[in-house]
């Protein structure tokens, strides 16, 4: 068991955990705006789009809480899935879920790069022949696997500080755009729905979709603070508000002020970066790239220790070769996390290092995930409403319908606007990690029951 000592506020678990959601206005509005704006579609297509996400948030947050009042060991909407639909939906989670942490890892390294880019030119530029962009990359990405093998404290000392600085840096935004404009919300217009509109507002809706990645996180955090059940599942969800109520805010107070001062045509800059810069005097500016490329690397350092401890997890339920989960001394499943970063370093000398090349492929799979937790969730309401009928189960009931229906919408919005950018890629890969992990159970066999028990709650352990 984790000698690491227990989380005591909603700052503690809010700074621990929500680098992942933090960074996402930093990179989604670069592909919003590079689709709405050259086609002349902004003025009527951006509020909309925002709002969307903004009610996806409150509605999976509302969710979030009643998974939290539920499941209070770490194992979050995965485990409540496994509860309601079986070992079926276990290997599909963890299948999509090594996905994802992967594609954390590419999408928050390319937006490192990116922010590098745009304060050094050089980057832009080739060295012997190579983009330099994928020497920072790859660089980087070696660098980050290493200091996570070395164990969470060393990973803690190197990226601990980082979400601050990021959670920081978006106020400060708000407050530079509050100061500047006053408080501008961006407009509903109802044409967006309508017409040639709607695939624009659908289609930025999907792009800037990443913004709910990571959300997951907050419900594997319950069993990492101290105190009893209730106690621990509140301070959990008040994490989640924390950042994801400074993400909505971000997108809602400085996305107007991104739309209208960015130029999404200049490829050199990122969106983020021009507004900083046109909000903030040079040094809080350039202080602003710093903390994005820290919370950035924090972030990849994060999806790393995921995957080491789903890793770690699959193999005590014998979902896993015993060498590929195995941790070493310092407690890391460090070979799995070689080989993501081998597939990282492929995909990134493959296609890119570009942030929107990934995020398609980001967003489709934690919206799978957030769509099976949500059913999941309806069909336990399902159940204990017709053994006792009431108004609040009712109303919690309706709640989750309405929560579970606009992720599953979102969902195939997302797999239809992005299909052939790579969402497609989610039919062959989770079919393949279903079979692989399939075909160890049966190799090693079924688990001791505490083994299994064991592998649940380590594999859904907030690094």
């Amino acid at each position: 068991m984790s000698t690491q000592p227990k989380l005591s506020n909603s700052i503690e678990g809010a700074l621990a955990a929500g680098g992942d959601p933090a960074t996402s206005p930093l990179y989604v509005f670069g592909p919003f705006l590079t689709l709405i704006v050259p086609a002349g579609v902004a003025h009527v297509t951006f509020g909309a789009s925002i709002w969307l996400v903004v009610l996806s948030v409150a509605a999976v947050s509302i969710l979030y809480r009643l998974v939290m009042r539920w499941v209070t060991d770490g194992t979050g909407g995965s485990g409540l899935s496994e509860e309601e639909f079986g070992p079926w939906a276990a290997k599909t989670n963890a299948g999509i879920t090594f996905i994802e942490y992967t594609l954390t890892f590419l999408v928050s390294m390319s937006a490192l790069v990116t922010f590098l880019a745009d304060r050094f030119a050089p980057l832009r530029a080739e060295v012997a022949g190579l983009d330099a962009r994928l020497l920072v990359a790859v660089s980087l990405s070696l660098v980050t696997v290493v200091l996570v093998a070395a164990g969470p404290r060393v990973a803690m000392i190197a990226f601990g500080p980082a979400t601050a600085g990021v959670l920081v840096l978006l106020w400060v935004m708000i407050g530079a755009v509050l100061l500047r404009y006053g408080l501008e919300l961006p407009s509903l217009d109802l044409r967006a729905f309508q017409g040639d509109y709607l695939g624009f507002t659908l289609g930025g809706y999907a792009r800037i979709l990443a913004l709910m990645t990571g959300i997951e996180v907050f419900a594997n955090l319950v069993s990492a603070y101290d105190g009893p059940a209730r106690k621990r599942s509140r301070l959990a969800f008040r994490s989640l508000v924390i950042i994801m109520g400074s993400t909505a805010l971000t997108m809602l107070i400085v996305g107007p002020a991104i739309l209208a001062l960015s130029d999404p045509s200049n490829t050199e800059v990122s969106v983020f970066t021009q507004t900083m810069d046109a909000l903030l005097p040079a040094p809080m500016s350039y202080a602003g790239t710093l903390i994005g490329v820290a919370v950035l690397l924090s972030a990849c350092a994060t999806a790393l220790q995921g995957i080491a401890h789903l890793g770690h997890g699959l193999s005590h339920r014998h979902y896993l070769p015993v060498w590929l989960g195995e941790a070493n001394s310092r407690g890391i499943a460090q070979r799995i996390i070689w080989v993501a970063v081998g597939v990282a370093v492929f995909c990134f000398g493959l296609f890119g290092t570009h942030e929107g090349t990934y995020l398609a492929l980001y967003a489709a799979g934690v919206f799978v995930l957030l769509s099976m937790t949500g059913w999941a969730a309806t069909k336990r309401l399902w159940v204990r409403g017709r053994k006792t009928v009431s108004g609040t189960n009712l109303s919690q009931l309706s709640g989750v319908i309405v929560a579970s229906l606009l992720t599953t919408t979102a969902t195939f919005v997302i797999f239809e606007e992005r299909f052939s950018e790579g969402a497609w890629l989610y039919f062959v890969l989770v079919p393949i990690l279903y079979i692989a992990m399939t075909f160890a159970r049966s190799h090693r066999g079924d688990p001791l029951p505490q083994h299994d028990a064991l592998g649940r709650a380590i594999g859904c352990t907030c690094p």
